[in-house]
């Protein structure tokens, strides 16, 4: 079974979902570090899974970004 390409409406909202990601795991990652150490252990993890979420997120919109712009 082949996979079809998506089309430009379906790239549009992929970098829209993508975008409005971006937002959320930014605005976590403004939240204050607890005074409990073993708190600030998980917090810095869940940062840490953040950061690589975004990262993954940034190389996926910059794969569309280059698509829509006919760069395929």
């Amino acid at each position: 079974m082949s996979e079809s390409k998506p089309d430009k409406q379906q790239l549009v909202r992929r970098r829209d979902e993508i975008l409005a990601e971006l937002d959320r795991v930014n605005s976590d990652e403004r939240v204050e570090l607890d005074r409990d150490p073993e708190e600030q252990a998980i917090e810095v993890e869940q940062e840490d899974v953040s950061i690589s979420r975004e990262k993954s997120l940034r190389q996926e919109l910059a794969d569309i970004e280059s698509r829509l712009d006919g760069g395929e």
